[in-house]
């Protein structure tokens, strides 16, 4: 259909006039024939996130519209801000660890979205895990932790790797009893407690507390959402565009931190492979859960590759093509077979109508978050 410029602003008005029961659709006035109009799609993004094109998300997705992330609120009382100083002194003290080898942030490192850019978690005496060291900028929002959700607070989190024995392989009553022998660490317990020492609750309230009060750098799409209408590329704001409508990005990649915050199963649980991992199903036991990973924060994901809890993407490009093929479906004939614990693929997942232009700005837009 050749669509004049007099045309497309007519339907550009026209769409936005229309409400929810059409704003999905905008890609008919802002692309034609493969081409984008970018001044048409300028038009569609010059106001708030709120009247923005409603995104495309299935029946029954609860979703939120893109936001600023929240901020962190000012400490309470000066323990609370000895709180978070101490634990920010033990998050980059290796001594927390048995050997003295690694701290938390060495794997989460925060110029890499406080992930450490490899396949998978290395800890102590170069041991490895078998998952991605996960980013952090969600965590202090989450209601369940870990790629799996095995645990509901930041306190226990916090404890798990400093125990773990391929990770700090350091029994928490010893990290405890080292961490109080530090003379450089005394002012701040006391600040903190009111004490000389600490104890395990108070270990992992300091820990937690500092990892509250992460959050994403600024980027150029923080000064979008704030009105700066200039500071995404034309090829940006198509991703962005992409991002919430024909890549169906949003129907687990919302809100403030781009998370639902929940898990799903997108294809890559190895099932009957030598890499098997069920995720989720390995801590409920629920077949609901089979196959199923914690979706991460989109926030500073150019910087936290490689990616997935497995970290087989090296390439955020490649990646996008991955989903824009469903992920391959790799279980597809097992579940067909009737295999009670073969991981049924999200209904979420589908092939998507992606071409290499699509993935370019895609990854652009990726880029800016």
């Amino acid at each position: 259909m050749n669509i004049t410029p007099l045309s497309k602003t007519l339907l550009l008005t026209l769409l936005l006039a229309a409400g929810p029961a059409l704003a999905a659709a905008p890609d008919i006035a802002c692309r034609s024939n493969g081409s984008w109009d970018n001044a048409c799609l300028r038009r569609l993004y010059q106001g708030a996130p709120g009247s923005w094109p409603k995104p495309q998300v299935d029946a029954g997705v609860a979703w939120q519209e893109m936001a600023p992330v929240p901020a962190v609120a000012p400490a309470a009382s000066p323990r609370q801000a000895a709180r978070v100083a101490l634990g920010r002194a033990l998050f980059f003290d290796p001594r927390l660890s048995a050997k003295g080898q690694v701290s938390c942030a060495s794997c989460h490192q925060p110029e890499k979205s406080f992930t450490d850019g490899k396949p998978l978690a290395v800890g102590e005496d170069q041991l490895m895990g078998r998952r991605r060291t996960p980013p952090l900028f969600a965590a202090p929002f989450a209601a369940k932790l870990f790629w799996d959700g095995r645990v509901d607070s930041l306190e226990a989190q916090v404890l798990g790797p400093i125990a773990n024995p391929v990770e700090m392989n350091h029994p928490i009553a010893a990290a405890v009893a080292r961490v109080n022998g530090l003379e450089e660490h005394r002012s701040l317990i006391q600040a903190a407690f009111a004490a000389p020492a600490l104890d395990q609750a108070q270990l992992a309230w300091a820990l937690a507390d500092f990892v509250r009060s992460l959050r994403p750098p600024a980027t150029a799409f923080d000064r979008f959402l704030a009105g700066r209408r200039d500071a995404l590329s034309d090829k940006e704001l198509q991703g962005l565009h992409l991002f919430r409508t024909q890549a169906r990005c949003m129907n687990c990649h919302n809100g403030p931190l781009l998370t639902d915050h929940g898990f799903h199963h997108i294809g890559l649980s190895y099932y009957g492979r030598r890499n098997q991992d069920l995720g989720r199903f390995e801590v409920t036991r629920e077949k609901a859960d089979l196959g199923a990973f914690r979706t991460p924060s989109l926030r500073g994901v150019a910087q936290a590759g490689p990616w997935m809890h497995n970290g087989v993407f090296p390439d955020l490009k490649g990646l996008l093509r991955m989903y824009g093929n469903a992920m391959g479906n790799p279980t597809a004939k097992a579940v067909a077979a009737g295999d009670p614990y073969a991981p049924p693929l999200s209904p979420l997942i589908r092939k998507l109508e992606l071409n290499e232009a699509d993935v370019e700005a895609l990854a652009a837009f990726l880029q800016t978050l």
